[in-house]
């Protein structure tokens, strides 16, 4: 059994991953399916690394809300 990482150690690897995977589409239709897209390859690559959905949550809260709030952030910054 993997014991828990700190919720910053998490934080980190999520901001990286963000920082190379989330794209603004100013032509987005979905902003749900796109957050479902993300939220999707995030987990998994995640679980590669030894960080389950659970792990996410427990330091971000709702993923989907957590993607959907950053990528409203680097749409406005767009």
């Amino acid at each position: 059994m993997n014991p828990r990482r700190p919720a910053i150690e998490i934080e980190r690897f999520v901001q990286h991953w963000l920082a190379d995977n989330l794209r603004v589409f100013p032509d987005l239709t979905s902003l749900a399916l796109e957050t479902d897209r993300l939220a999707a390859a995030l987990t998994a690559h995640a679980r590669d690394h030894g960080i389950s959905g659970g792990d996410i949550h427990g330091a971000l809260g709702d993923i989907d809300l957590y993607l959907t709030a950053r990528y409203q952030q680097a749409a406005d910054a767009a």
